[in-house]
């Protein structure tokens, strides 16, 4: 899948109509999306030494396909994967800051899903090398609501990252669909989402013990 940025270049207009709630915007919702996020929950734990952070990202997704039109497993995220991307900035301020070449991502991964089946429950693993470490992720097709192609939980955590440039809220996430029309024909839809930002548990030190005679 390639991603693109294309989607928040053209909805610079709508980014600046729209406020930030406390769960998740969609800025590009305001245009023609066909991704919608229904939730998130995105932790971003700094640990040490560097490039050992870690992301956990749980996140309720519909697509509603092109025109209310799904168009085979294109718009099915399990069959096709997903394109998820994580900026430090805000949307609009990623579009902002792209008139000179946007800049790189603090987290980016194409999900490819192995497709599992258990009666008539459908899910999908990953497991791919990331930057320096590694994404799994983990998707369940949920009941697909009226006029939709469908609903997934996504569950993902990405170790061995750099993300030392996130460090306050909110930032923005990117999602994609194989056909590269999450936010309708132009491109990754953007959202600011909250993130749950901290520091890892370091484990206290231990000295050598006397022994007591």
């Amino acid at each position: 899948m390639k991603q693109s940025v294309r989607p928040v270049l053209a909805a610079a207009a709508a980014l600046t109509l729209l406020s930030m709630s406390p769960r998740a915007v969609s800025p590009a919702q305001a245009v023609s999306s066909e991704i919608k996020l229904n939730s998130s929950n995105i932790q971003v734990v700094h640990n040490t030494p560097a490039n050992t952070d870690v992301l956990n990202m749980s996140l309720n997704v519909t697509n509603k396909g092109d025109l209310g039109s799904c168009e085979g497993e294109v718009d099915d995220l399990l069959e096709t994967g997903v394109h998820v991307s994580v900026s430090k900035l805000t949307c609009i301020q990623y579009v902002t800051s792209c008139s000179g070449g946007c800049p790189a991502f603090d987290f980016d991964a194409q999900i490819n899903y192995v497709e599992h089946e258990i009666g008539s429950a459908s899910y999908g693993t990953s497991f791919a090398l990331n930057a320096a470490g590694a994404v799994a992720s983990k998707i369940v097709a949920l009941t697909t609501p009226v006029n939709t192609c469908g609903t997934w939980s996504i569950n993902l955590q990405g170790t061995g990252q750099n993300l030392s440039g996130i460090t306050g809220t909110p930032v923005s996430l990117f999602l994609n669909d194989s056909d590269d029309d999450g936010n309708g024909d132009i491109g990754a839809v953007c959202f600011d989402v909250n993130a749950n930002i901290g520091n890892g548990i370091t484990k206290p030190h231990r000295g050598v013990h006397r022994v007591r005679r």
